[in-house]
Order: C-alpha cells, then structure tokens, then sequence
C-alpha cells in the first residue's frame, strides 16, 4: 500500500487533467477521408447544391496546414452578400462556410 501511495502521489494531479484531454481528442468521430476535388468540381457541385433542395454532405478542411476535417450534413443556402451557410436537417442549426475550406461535396 505505501509502494502505491509513493508511486501515485505526482500523477494525482495531473491524472485528471491528462484524461480530460484525452476524453476530449478521443471523443471526436473518426470521419471517412474523401478524395480532394478540384476546383471547377466544387464550383459545379455548389452550385448544383444551391439550385436543388436536396440535402449534401460537404467535407471541410479544418485548417490548411493538417488532414483534420469536419463533416457537415444538411441543405446549403446563399445570403445576399454571399456567404454560404449550412442548415442541418437534424438539429436545423446553420453553421457558417467558407468556399476556400471545401474539401468535398456529395448528394445524399
């Protein structure tokens, strides 16, 4: 029992700290990588998107410097100033997307 007490004492606390963030890097659903289209293929694809009303699923760059990505699932929509939004068909909350970031767009 000492033997545990002496060995566990510097880990304490920093145990909880350390599995926190690992809860929290572990938490996030490995997403299925999808190949990168090109340019002229996004553009077709958006604006195909944003002429129909049936719901897409857009893959995200999360930065330009990783491979991490978001996954996204609803119905696109333009603003009069021309940024795009997101609705999911879920929870029907809109989340903001930036054209440069578009990873990959497929129909459901």
């Amino acid at each position: 029992m000492q033997n545990y007490i002496v060995q566990h004492q510097f880990q304490a606390p920093l145990h909880h700290i350390l599995q926190k963030l690992i809860k929290y890097v572990a938490s996030k659903k490995a997403v299925p990588l999808k190949r990168q289209l090109n340019a002229q293929e996004i553009i077709v694809r958006l604006e195909l998107a944003l002429n129909t009303t049936d719901p897409v699923t857009v893959q995200i760059n999360d930065s330009l410097f990783n491979e991490r990505i978001t996954q996204l699932s609803g119905y696109i929509y333009q603003n009069n100033h021309g940024q795009l939004f997101m609705q999911s068909y879920k929870t029907h909350k809109f989340s903001n997307i930036k054209p440069g970031m578009i990873r990959h767009i497929s129909f459901n």
